[in-house]
């Protein structure tokens, strides 16, 4: 067990995000650290767009982090209904069953087990629910069903908001809204308000390609479950088409949050700790049980997941066996981490290449726990 002594934590934090600050050429950045129910380190710097100062109510896209977000609402819904995640999906979900899909349990479709990282049926909108999921629906999997996973870059955020619609009739946007960030006060959309759009801050495209890597290579050629599962449904979807009106307005939970690091880091403290009288101790159990261990077929590396959130084999929040959470894109990143009672976030707009932590990432996550690297 490492030990961690907050105010230790907080001085390392301040110093390495300054740090990260002064090496940033273009944008800004948040970070927070909810621990003991305290709001203990909020930082911000840089600027959220050209002329315009970051605050820590700025929100800024995070990206893939979402997806943890977005499962936390399914659990609490299937918990509500009393429902197993050894339940099969075509039992809340009939057309599921086409094409050999009838025997996939929830427990496989949040895992990544399912087999539908990448959608067959190409050009299809991003904000087209029932078309997308629709397809889904009727599509084989994408590999024999074994047991492997593969991540759903976009694909999961359309399976998770129809199993919240079959369970509850409400959307997943809906529900969080209604359950979570109104009760909560809570500075995190799918789908941001009209009235504050220009509030959010401006995506930076990574201004280095990215290292060569299995995974980069894999992206780079066209019919690979990976740049498929990147790629489909929406296209391209560059910093440039994610900051226009419409796609902060719609609901993408695979990859559209917009949040502060503030709330963010605030509802990952509460499922590291008690889970704020809205989730019970076996939704908990749920989300810190690795399900899913070993190379992940479409990020071409060794990964774990939960129900709906990577969990820590491979230490991707550092060196804490229990924390769990979800990184983006860029080098957002946030998680729980139960075994020291503590909820982290850092949002960056200003990306680095790739889909996992980077070095500016793993730096924080290194003063976080007082630790020389992560790797």
């Amino acid at each position: 067990m490492i030990a961690f002594h907050a105010d230790a934590a907080v001085e390392r934090l301040k110093n390495v995000f300054q740090h990260i600050l002064a090496e940033t050429t273009a944008g800004g950045a948040s970070l927070a650290l909810w621990y003991d129910e305290k709001l203990i380190l909020s930082l911000h710097g840089g600027e959220a767009s050209p002329g315009r100062t970051w605050h820590a109510e700025t929100p800024c896209l995070i990206w893939s982090a979402s997806k943890g977000v977005a499962a936390a609402v399914t659990l609490q819904a299937l918990q509500e209904k009393g429902i197993s995640l050894t339940t099969r999906v075509a039992d809340l979900w009939p057309d599921f069953a086409a094409s050999g899909k009838d025997r996939i349990s929830l427990s496989e479709l949040l895992s990544h087990r399912a087999g539908l990282a990448a959608i067959d049926q190409r050009g299809l909108s991003i904000t087209d629910h029932e078309t997308v999921v629709a397809a889904l629906a009727a599509q084989a999997p994408n590999w024999d069903f074994d047991g492997t996973h593969g991540y759903g870059a976009r694909t999961f955020g359309f399976l998770l908001d129809e199993i919240v619609r079959r369970t509850t009739g409400e959307t997943l946007s809906t529900r969080w809204e209604r359950l979570f960030r109104e009760p909560l006060d809570l500075d995190l959309w799918f789908g941001l308000p009209a009235e504050i759009l220009e509030s959010a801050a401006t995506v930076i495209a990574p201004k280095v390609p990215p290292a060569s890597s299995p995974f980069s290579k894999a992206f780079g050629e066209p019919a690979s479950l990976t740049r498929r599962a990147l790629s489909e449904p929406g296209g391209a979807l560059t910093p440039s088409v994610m900051n226009s009106p419409a796609m902060r307005m719609a609901s993408l939970p695979s990859l559209g949050a917009i949040a502060t690091a503030d709330s963010v880091a605030r509802f990952y403290a509460m499922l590291a700790t008690d889970g704020g009288g809205i989730f019970n101790d076996e939704t908990l159990e749920t989300m810190r049980t690795t399900l899913a261990k070993g190379p992940d077929r479409v990020l071409i590396d060794e990964t774990s997941f939960s129900a709906g959130f990577m969990t820590n084999e491979f230490g991707v929040y550092g060196p804490s066996p229990s924390a769990f959470g979800h990184p983006g894109a860029g080098g957002s990143i946030a998680f729980a981490d139960p075994e020291h009672g503590f909820g982290f976030a850092f949002i960056p707009s200003a990306m680095n290449p790739g889909a996992l932590p980077g070095p500016r990432t793993r730096k924080l996550l290194a003063a976080l726990y007082g630790i020389s690297t992560v790797e």
